[in-house]
Protein backbone atom coordinates (compact mmCIF):
# COMPACT_ATOMS: atom_id res chain seq x y z
CA UNK A 1 0.00 0.00 0.00
CA UNK A 2 1.06 3.54 -1.15
CA UNK A 3 2.09 5.68 1.98
CA UNK A 4 2.82 8.94 0.60
CA UNK A 5 0.55 11.03 -1.70
CA UNK A 6 2.04 9.80 -4.94
CA UNK A 7 1.99 6.96 -6.75
CA UNK A 8 5.15 6.03 -9.04
CA UNK A 9 4.11 5.89 -12.74
CA UNK A 10 4.21 1.87 -13.09
CA UNK A 11 2.27 1.60 -10.03
CA UNK A 12 -0.76 4.39 -11.51
CA UNK A 13 -0.08 2.19 -15.11
CA UNK A 14 -1.03 -1.21 -13.03
CA UNK A 15 -4.02 0.59 -11.52
CA UNK A 16 -5.55 2.14 -14.59
CA UNK A 17 -5.02 -1.30 -16.25
CA UNK A 18 -7.17 -2.56 -13.36
CA UNK A 19 -9.72 -0.26 -13.95
CA UNK A 20 -9.90 -1.70 -17.46
CA UNK A 21 -10.36 -4.97 -16.12
CA UNK A 22 -13.52 -3.45 -13.87
CA UNK A 23 -14.98 -2.21 -16.31
CA UNK A 24 -14.74 -5.51 -18.38
CA UNK A 25 -15.55 -7.76 -15.91
CA UNK A 26 -19.26 -9.21 -15.44
CA UNK A 27 -19.48 -10.20 -11.47
CA UNK A 28 -20.50 -13.85 -12.18
CA UNK A 29 -17.11 -14.46 -13.28
CA UNK A 30 -13.62 -14.54 -10.82
CA UNK A 31 -12.32 -11.42 -10.20
CA UNK A 32 -9.98 -10.47 -12.80
CA UNK A 33 -6.03 -9.93 -12.62
CA UNK A 34 -3.48 -7.58 -14.10
CA UNK A 35 0.04 -7.58 -14.70
CA UNK A 36 2.00 -5.68 -12.41
CA UNK A 37 6.04 -5.54 -12.14
CA UNK A 38 7.94 -6.27 -9.24
CA UNK A 39 11.91 -6.40 -9.41
CA UNK A 40 11.47 -5.83 -13.59
CA UNK A 41 9.32 -9.21 -14.06
CA UNK A 42 5.76 -8.82 -14.55
CA UNK A 43 3.10 -10.70 -11.57
CA UNK A 44 -0.72 -11.02 -11.88
CA UNK A 45 -2.27 -9.93 -8.99
CA UNK A 46 -5.90 -9.39 -8.50
CA UNK A 47 -7.45 -5.68 -9.31
CA UNK A 48 -8.74 -5.55 -5.53
CA UNK A 49 -4.94 -5.54 -5.32
CA UNK A 50 -4.32 -2.67 -7.57
CA UNK A 51 -6.65 -0.95 -5.76
CA UNK A 52 -4.77 -1.05 -2.35
CA UNK A 53 -2.01 0.32 -4.22
CA UNK A 54 -3.10 3.64 -4.51
CA UNK A 55 -5.41 3.56 -1.56
CA UNK A 56 -3.78 6.62 -0.03
CA UNK A 57 -2.84 8.13 -3.89
CA UNK A 58 -3.53 11.64 -4.11
CA UNK A 59 -2.46 12.01 -8.30
CA UNK A 60 -5.55 13.07 -9.85
CA UNK A 61 -6.80 10.33 -12.22
CA UNK A 62 -6.61 11.10 -15.96
CA UNK A 63 -9.85 12.49 -16.84
CA UNK A 64 -11.04 9.84 -19.26
CA UNK A 65 -11.20 6.73 -17.25
CA UNK A 66 -12.34 9.08 -14.41
CA UNK A 67 -15.83 9.66 -16.25
CA UNK A 68 -15.85 5.72 -17.23
CA UNK A 69 -15.98 5.18 -13.37
CA UNK A 70 -18.92 8.12 -12.98
CA UNK A 71 -20.57 6.70 -16.16
CA UNK A 72 -21.05 3.04 -15.21
CA UNK A 73 -23.05 4.57 -11.73
CA UNK A 74 -19.44 4.56 -9.55
CA UNK A 75 -20.07 7.09 -6.26
CA UNK A 76 -16.81 8.81 -6.64
CA UNK A 77 -16.62 12.21 -4.72
CA UNK A 78 -13.07 13.36 -5.96
CA UNK A 79 -10.99 12.58 -8.78
CA UNK A 80 -8.03 10.68 -6.98
CA UNK A 81 -6.66 7.74 -7.96
CA UNK A 82 -7.58 6.68 -4.06
CA UNK A 83 -11.32 7.99 -3.98
CA UNK A 84 -11.60 5.64 -7.48
CA UNK A 85 -9.59 2.80 -5.51
CA UNK A 86 -12.09 2.94 -3.01
CA UNK A 87 -15.48 3.39 -4.93
CA UNK A 88 -14.21 0.44 -7.24
CA UNK A 89 -13.51 -2.08 -4.02
CA UNK A 90 -16.63 -1.10 -2.33
CA UNK A 91 -18.39 -2.10 -5.59
CA UNK A 92 -16.79 -5.70 -5.61
CA UNK A 93 -17.48 -5.67 -1.94
CA UNK A 94 -21.48 -4.78 -2.79
CA UNK A 95 -21.72 -7.67 -5.14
Amino acid sequence: MLRSGHAPGHVRDTFLNAVDAFMAWSSDEPEPCVAHEINNEPVDIPISKAFGMVWNCRDIMPGVDFRQLLDCGLDIKRQTYAACARAMLAAIKAD
